[in-house]
């Protein structure tokens, strides 16, 4: 009887012991959730209670065994998950759980989902879209900058793209395969209209939409100039040359090209390009800088033009010729030099037949005021005279006197505009083209807008338009004023004219010597 009584017992704890067991697993059984990790095909576990995070390293019939995902760290936490739903720790973690690493991987994850998604992206404004996201949590929010996820973004976004080409002709080839790398914002039109090889053997890459070439043949004036802070990295290149108009102080690109050599030859074979890409176009004035090759090119294409230098770079010129002379060494001791400097650039100001009674007024003023003066700026006088205003050609283009456009500042204006869309220094050219892209779509939009009888927005300076509107009145009054005194007529509109530039000048003067203004926007 006892023997029966303690089986009895012994069978009923042995029941007892099973099933508290099998509470117990049923207790600790847990749901192991399986996301995606960083790279493709990869993916991390974790329980969903702000624990710790696991990568799977092993596993065997009855049970699959993980590492934390900060193991490359040293962390030497480990864990085992049963096929029965038992999930336990067997080696501790080095660190603390962090209860938003999930959060933190979900909010990196849709982002970049987002932006393989879109073709056009501005990493700034996505990511500030997605940190004004209350979903996810605000100490998830706070970790997610673009200093952080800048990289990631980029190889995202990028991964559609072939691989980036190392020479212009590659390119070419690049853009004649994949349309879609050019295509115009709203998909319709594609940017890439040409490419060219020069006599010299340099290629040249151009980028104008059909509708902006459509544009072109009513414009009676463009401007030309060249940038380089925002040519790609790759391929090699000298510089981006855009075209662009101002329309009501709005600033329209036209177009750009991307140009292996600054030679005549190259720029007589862009002009070409452009010339087949737009027959009828036919401007009565084309600004640009002082670049001979350019000017001269300029004329050689497109004859019947007027073609007129750029104030602002031709002080850039009379500060570097005076520099070399060793003038701007006494501009500390002889402040006045600098101001006969601006003055003279503003002879170009004037009407083409007075340019030489105002340098003998120049002249005349330096020797009365100081003979230190006047005996420092006589050789700077004498290139002035014999290298502009005694050259026959030159003095045709430095004629500004009641121009409209007297510098291609819109063309800085829109290199501006470009650096910002581009958003670094000599970028992926991928990145640079879908730039242009960004800015040719604003320009359409603003002449649409403009057709349709209402203003774009405005893009000028407000210091421009000031300006502008001071040299017509000073010239107005030079041609009602000039047959009374003709030499104070003349130095009182090269001392008004010049103060007018005078922030600008001294941007040269700095320039010269290695010390650029706060916002140097010179290219």
């Amino acid at each position: 009887m006892l023997n029966i009584m303690w089986s009895y017992r012994f069978c009923r704890s042995v029941l007892l012991l099973a099933l508290l067991t099998l509470i117990a697993d049923t207790i600790r059984a847990v749901e192991l959730i399986c996301e995606n990790g960083f790279r493709p095909g990869t993916h991390y576990y974790h329980l969903g209670n702000g624990g710790y995070a696991y990568h799977a390293s092993d596993d065997s019939p009855q049970a699959i065994y993980f590492k934390c995902v900060f193991y490359e760290r040293g962390c030497r936490g480990r864990a085992i998950y049963s096929y029965n739903g038992r999930f336990t720790e067997s080696q501790p973690h080095d660190h603390a759980a962090d209860a938003h690493f999930v959060g933190e991987r979900h909010f990196r994850e849709n982002l970049l989902n987002e932006i393989g998604e879109r073709r056009f992206v501005n990493y700034q404004e996505i990511l500030d879209q997605y940190r004004s996201d209350q979903r996810y949590a605000r100490n998830v929010r706070c970790k997610m900058t673009l200093a952080r996820l800048r990289g990631s973004m980029r190889e995202k976004h990028m991964g559609r793209y072939p691989n980036i080409p190392h020479t212009m002709r590659k390119l070419t080839q690049v853009l004649l395969q994949n349309n879609f790398v050019s295509k115009t914002i709203d998909g319709e039109e594609n940017l890439y209209a040409g490419s060219c090889t020069d006599a010299e053997g340099h290629h040249h890459i151009a980028f104008f939409s059909p509708r902006m070439l459509q544009f072109m043949p009513s414009l009676k004036i463009i401007q030309g100039d060249g940038t380089f802070k925002s040519r790609p990295a790759l391929p090699a290149s000298r510089q981006v040359f855009v075209l662009v108009t101002t329309w009501d102080n709005v600033v329209v690109p036209l177009g750009w090209f991307l140009m292996e050599s600054k030679s005549r030859a190259a720029y007589i074979a862009i002009f070409n390009l452009l010339r087949h890409l737009c027959p009828n176009l036919d401007p009565d004035v084309i600004v640009s800088d002082w670049e001979w090759a350019q000017q001269d090119a300029w004329q050689n294409i497109f004859p019947r033009a007027q073609i007129q230098g750029c104030l602002w770079h031709l002080g850039k010129a009379f500060v570097k010729k005076a520099r070399s002379l060793g003038i701007l060494r006494y501009r500390k001791i002889l402040p006045s030099l600098v101001t006969y400097l601006r003055k003279a650039t503003a002879i170009s100001l004037l009407p083409r037949q007075y340019f030489m009674v105002g340098l003998r007024c120049l002249k005349d003023a330096a020797f009365e005021e100081d003979i230190r003066v006047s005996f420092l700026l006589e050789p700077f006088f004498d290139y002035v005279e014999e290298r502009w205003i005694r050259n026959a050609v030159r003095r045709r283009w430095m004629t500004l006197f009641e121009s409209e456009y007297r510098t291609n500042n819109s063309c800085e204006t829109h290199n501006r505009m470009l650096r910002n869309k581009v958003g670094a220094y000599r970028p992926n050219v991928y990145l640079f083209i879908q730039a242009l892209a960004t800015l040719e779509n604003n320009a359409s939009l603003d002449c649409q807008l403009k057709f349709g009888g209402n203003n774009p927005r405005r893009t000028r300076r407000w210091k421009s338009v000031y300006t502008d509107r001071q040299l017509k009145r000073l010239s107005f009054n030079l041609r009602n004023q000039i047959f009374h005194n003709m030499n104070e007529v003349v130095l009182n509109f090269l001392t008004r004219a010049s103060e007018l530039f005078h922030g600008a000048f001294d941007d040269h003067v700095r320039r010269a010597f290695g010390r650029h203004p706060a916002n140097d926007d010179e290219d």
